[in-house]
């Protein structure tokens, strides 16, 4: 049988693309590029991690760099996904709910290794357009961050404040997104592994809470 074969043929004699089988290739990539960087990567190593041929992945996407950018956009979901979840179940945005969104991301982190793994090893992107993305990930976030405060501490957003405002915020989405891996790497293998994961939760929402909310410094425990 042709690599067509496995391809459904619509009315219009076109052939069409198979869901699962796209789907089963950006998971293999995602498993290939959370072990290899994306210089080292082959569209052989995904296509073997998947059980197909080359030529297979090549029917569904046009190489690696589109199958690198496709995995890396639906990490970056999967990440969003679980802190959206936790926004819209909040009974108001703020500082207690930023606090609950840290958490949601720690555990996203925790209960998806090879993600996690897969933006550790590639944080701010391996491509044109990955990184594109994930610019537009971090400013998504950073502009969300403004829901936190009170109507009372939101300035207007065509003014000074406002942009200050939007720098720390930024600033504080970017220090959350190098202080997480770090955090969770030395947690799993390195001096944080003996620490109750809790712990560990709790002192970066300590740590993070305050900048996010704009504050110069943690209140004293």
């Amino acid at each position: 049988m042709t690599e067509g074969s496995e391809i459904e043929s619509g009315g219009t004699g076109r052939p069409a693309h198979r869901p699962s089988r796209r789907s089963e290739i950006v998971r293999a990539a995602t498993n290939v590029f959370s072990r290899l960087t994306y210089a080292e990567a082959t569209v052989e190593d995904i296509a073997g991690e998947c059980g197909v041929a080359p030529t297979a992945v090549y029917y569904h996407f046009g190489g690696k760099e589109e199958l690198f950018d496709q995995a890396f956009e639906n990490c970056l979901a999967g990440f969003s996904a679980m802190i959206d979840s936790v926004r819209a179940s909040a009974l108001r945005l703020d500082e207690a709910a930023l606090r609950e969104v840290i958490y949601a991301g720690w555990a996203w982190w925790r209960t998806h290794p090879v993600e996690a793994r897969f933006l550790t090893l590639h944080l701010n992107g391996a491509t044109p357009q990955s990184r594109r993305l994930y610019e537009a990930w971090q400013e998504r976030h950073a502009q969300r961050a403004f829901d936190y405060l009170s109507e009372d501490d939101r300035a207007p957003r065509s003014s000074r404040r406002a942009r200050e405002q939007y720098a720390v915020r930024l600033l504080g989405n970017r220090f959350l997104g190098a202080l997480l891996p770090i955090s969770q790497t030395a947690w799993l293998e390195g001096s944080l592994s003996r620490l109750p994961v809790a712990k560990v939760e709790a002192a970066l929402a300590d740590i993070l809470v305050p900048i996010m909310m704009g504050e110069s410094r943690p209140e004293a425990v």
